[in-house]
């Protein structure tokens, strides 16, 4: 799913349990540990998006 700013938000079942990468552009600038549970709404990923920019 991409949203504003380029960003794009992918749910990934890793050994360590599910995470979400957060990439810009192609780029990865952040994983995330969520549950299964998650769901990618526009107001999560904004509040993320605006946690990873104040950073």
């Amino acid at each position: 799913m991409t949203f504003p700013k380029g960003y794009t938000f992918t749910k990934v079942k890793t050994s360590h349990g599910p995470e979400m990468y957060v990439t810009r552009f192609g780029k990865l600038v952040k994983v995330v540990p969520c549950s299964q549970q998650v769901k990618i709404s526009e107001r999560y990923a904004s509040n993320l998006i605006r946690q990873i920019e104040s950073d």
